[in-house]
């Protein structure tokens, strides 16, 4: 039977406290709230069209809003939901039978022109959602439509149908987007996209972010949840969705039927069949696409005239399980199986079968994650996400081998799921820079998911030439406007996700030309601020320089790094601003500039090679640096040392100060996590915490030269195991020196012999990790042990290619390492009113990639 749904009136503190409390939740709970009223008292919502911004109205029973999606060139979906309160996740507040539906579609948004309507049903266990496939349609043609239910009318949609397949089309203006976690924003991005003229939206997956709980009902609770924010229904309503999915619709990183963590302990495929069921329920998405239990058909293609064919894919239902582990890590064995699948084999087929046969001007390739190589580590060795492509090597090679041999025209990959804005060249082979290129890869940024690994992208970028641009500060989308002639691609960010309202800009644009593979960046194209570093003497391009941008208040408001072609973005909207630059080997330098709305300001800085010098007001930038600009930097034109001078460790408290935190060589960031030096232990130091000795500390850390032929830093205190043992550090750096001097004197002024362990720790925490011991070679193992050295040093090195190094003065000492930390010990005894002098070197040193990164010190 059918009936009518109780209109029941909406708590909005129970709403608002839903949406924690925020601003978007304030603003839909008054709208919901707002809907249901005007709906009793009028019997109808206003004639809006879904063109209208966020504060129109979305009554009950609609107030999940309306949405249309997988148009064709006569056909198109529309969708809606019924419920009378979101809130209620088991129900949606709705009775448990069926409910009438009418809709109507027209060629205006008046309704003056109906040209199709009917009546359907909302069945209680599919959560009253709507699917109308509305046909015999007219090609390339906008519509409007809109629901009702006991006389109560939506809010109108718009939507539109494809050009008919072959036919000659001059342009295509989409938006693709992804990652849309409710708990890391609002949805500023959607609010700026719903102002654009756009043909229809792709969403490449992440549309909820599940939580523990795997049940129908919280998946809907979640489904309903995001569509309480206004920016995302007014998005919906103004264009038509194409949809795919990624992981968090189901559980992150799953992998077929493989769970990706240990949920709530329900199998894993009902948990999927959960997610694919509500997923289906809240978007507009055709019959073909609704879930038999755990599976669902996701993979299609369809065609926009004979302009661009697009081919969608769903790497997450047929993948088999990520190798190794899954994770960020150096590849195993089983990366290189050919079995190994994203797709797999039937969509696999399928893909290649259509860009075969394909006669598009543009064949666009959308799915999920990144298919582009990506190495972390800039040595000899990999580091690389086993979650994306990089994981499934032998897969992406079939790929963009047919790619290469098979040449379909001007193929493009859209790509999702990283939260940050990539422009890619695709390489036959990766590994060789002068390898073809045989397709452009397009990534988004995130709606509003946060993205905690930017700054390990950033310190990997030098060794990925074929990534034509990164950023990973913004959250956004992209829009993409296509000719015959070329694609242009506009990455548009908001400058905070956690604003509804914040601004949105073009943080940059590029374009690929028909028959030339590889995207150019379009030169003062976008807004906000960019620009270039150099050597004042030489006119080299300087990489790994920090840049910040100072409001007039003198406040930082971004900061950026270069990359290895001296290149900066570091956005700011329109002002005055002053831009300074430093980093390792050079003095600061800075401009003042002027940034216009609606261009691209370029700035260009020279900066000059450093002199020796110690103080505060400083720090060294790095993807771990830990230090603060009250701490200590100690540097000339090579290197640069912070060490502590009131910042705390909490691996090292209460003993941080004195001890040095951040280094780096010109040229690089800081990446290794702290030297423990000095320690002076009553016990010879073992076992898996002994690098974290807490032996040695001081109580005053002071500039002795800041400048000169020679700046040096003393650290002055005793040793907590024996406190009548004064333990004295210099540290000392002249120019042109590729080492920093540390000479630690260790006086006894008690009156009994003190026996002591004394030496240093490097610890490192960073991307690819590894200790060294000279005769040794690289350390893997996790277990310490003990080592004795063949040459008078220890060695620590990441992903950088940059190694860090302890070289003593003399060998009288052994080593005791596992594969993230290394430590010296030596046992001296100490006369009452003597001193024993540890005279060390203190280095970072570019290993130019070599296969033992550790050499290098050897020529120290």
């Amino acid at each position: 039977m059918t009936n009518t749904p109780s209109i029941v009136p909406f708590d909005r503190r129970k709403f608002l406290a839903a949406a924690g409390g925020t601003t978007l939740g304030a603003l839909a709970a008054g709208q919901l709230a707002m809907g249901a009223a005007s709906a009793a008292e009028a019997g109808t919502a206003p004639e809006t069209a879904g063109t209208a911004p966020a504060a129109v109205v979305d009554p009950a029973p609609f107030l999940l809003g309306v949405a249309s999606g997988d148009p064709d060139e006569d056909s198109v979906v529309l969708w809606t939901r019924l419920v009378a309160d979101p809130l209620d996740a088991e129900t949606g507040g709705m009775e448990p039978v069926a409910v009438k539906v009418s809709w109507e579609l027209a060629r205006d948004e008046e309704f003056r022109h109906v040209v199709d309507d009917g009546h359907t049903e909302a069945h209680p266990e599919s959560a009253h959602s709507v699917h109308v496939e509305a046909r015999h349609l007219t090609p390339d043609t906008w519509y409007w439509y809109r629901f009702e239910v006991n006389g109560v009318r939506s809010r109108v949609g718009r939507t539109r149908t494809l050009p008919k397949s072959g036919s000659r089309v001059d342009q295509l203006r989409f938006a693709f987007v992804s990652c849309q976690s409710w708990a890391g924003g609002h949805y500023a991005a959607y609010r700026d996209l719903a102002g654009q003229e756009l043909d229809f939206v792709m969403h490449l997956g992440d549309y909820i972010y599940e939580t523990a709980d795997g049940s129908l009902t919280e998946f809907r609770r979640l489904h309903a949840q995001y569509k309480s924010a206004p920016e995302l229904r007014d998005a919906h309503a103004r264009f038509p969705f194409f949809m795919t999915w990624d992981d968090h619709e189901v559980q992150n990183n799953y992998a077929g039927d493989v769970p990706g963590g240990a949920g709530d302990g329900r199998p894993f495929l009902e948990r999927r069949a959960n997610g694919y069921q509500a997923y289906y329920e809240h978007l507009p998405l055709r019959r073909a696409q609704k879930p038999d239990g755990p599976d669902a058909l996701m993979y299609r293609r369809f065609d926009f005239g004979r302009l661009a064919e697009f081919s969608i894919l769903d790497t997450r239902q047929y993948r088999t399980d990520q190798p190794c582990g899954d994770g960020r890590k150096t590849p195993c064995e089983a990366v290189g199986d050919p079995a190994g699948t994203l797709t797999g084999p039937e969509q696999e087929k399928w893909l290649l079968r259509g860009l075969g046969r394909t006669g598009a001007q543009w064949n666009v390739i959308a799915q999920q994650t990144i298919m582009a190589a990506f190495d972390y580590d800039l040595g000899p060795s990999k580091v690389v996400n086993l979650d994306q492509w990089d994981g499934y090597p032998a897969a992406r090679s079939r790929i963009l081998d047919f790619l290469d041999s098979e040449r379909p025209q001007n193929p493009v990959v859209l790509s999702g799921d990283w939260h940050t804005h990539w422009v890619n060249d695709l390489k036959k082979d990766f590994d060789d820079p002068a390898s073809r290129t045989v397709a452009t890869e397009f990534v988004g940024t995130s709606i509003s998911s946060g993205a905690g690994w930017d700054a390990d992208v950033r310190a990997g970028l030098a060794a990925n030439p074929h990534v034509r641009f990164y950023n990973g500060t913004y959250r956004g989308y992209v829009i993409c406007d296509i000719t015959p002639e070329r694609w242009r691609a506009d990455l548009r960010i908001v400058l905070n996700a956690g604003d509804a309202a914040s601004p949105a800009y073009t943080i940059a644009a590029f374009e690929v030309l028909d028959g030339v593979p590889g995207a150019r960046r379009l030169d003062g194209v976008g807004d906000g601020l960019s620009g270039r570093l150099t050597d004042s003497g030489t006119g080299a391009p300087l990489t790994n320089m920090r840049v910040k941008v100072l409001d007039s208040a003198g406040k930082a408001v971004v900061s950026s790094t270069t990359g290895a072609d001296g290149e900066f973005l570091a956005f700011a909207v329109p002002g005055v601003y002053t831009v300074v630059a430093d980093g390792v080997g050079y003095d600061p330098v800075q401009v003042t500039a002027t940034v216009q709305d609606g261009a691209q300001t370029r700035v260009t800085l020279r900066a000059d090679r450093a002199r020796a010098r110690a103080g505060t007001g400083t720090t060294i930038p790095g993807p771990v640096a830990e230090g603060l600009t009250s701490d200590l930097v100690i540097s000339n034109d090579q290197l640069a040392l912070a060490i502590s001078a009131g910042s705390e460790d909490s691996q090292l408290t209460p003993v941080t100060l004195g001890k040095p935190r951040d280094m780096a060589a010109v040229g690089h960031l800081d990446q290794i996590d702290w030297f423990n030096l000095p320690y002076a232990s009553a016990a010879q130091p073992r076992g898996t915490g002994a690098w974290q000795q807490r032996t040695v500390r001081s109580t005053l850390v002071e500039v002795v030269s800041s400048t000169g032929a020679e700046a040096r830093i003393r650290a002055t205190g005793a040793s907590t195991a024996f406190t009548d043992v004064a333990v004295v550090t210099e540290y000392s750096v002249r120019e042109g020196e590729r080492w920093i001097t540390a000479e630690s004197v260790f006086t006894n002024r008690g009156t009994v012999a003190r026996t002591l362990w004394i030496g240093d720790v490097i610890d490192h925490d960073g991307t690819g990790q590894r200790s060294g011991v000279p005769g040794h070679g690289t350390i893997t193992t996790g277990t310490p042990a003990d080592y004795v050295p063949t040459a008078p040093w220890i060695g620590m090195t990441g992903a950088d290619s940059q190694t860090y190094g302890l070289l003593y003065e003399d060998q009288a000492f052994t080593a005791y390492a596992c594969d993230i930390w290394a430590m010296t010990q030596r046992q001296v005894t100490i006369a009452p009113g003597a001193s024993y002098t540890l005279r060390r070197r203190i280095t970072a040193v570019d290993n130019r990639a070599a296969l033992d990164p550790f050499a290098v010190l050897n020529t120290l």
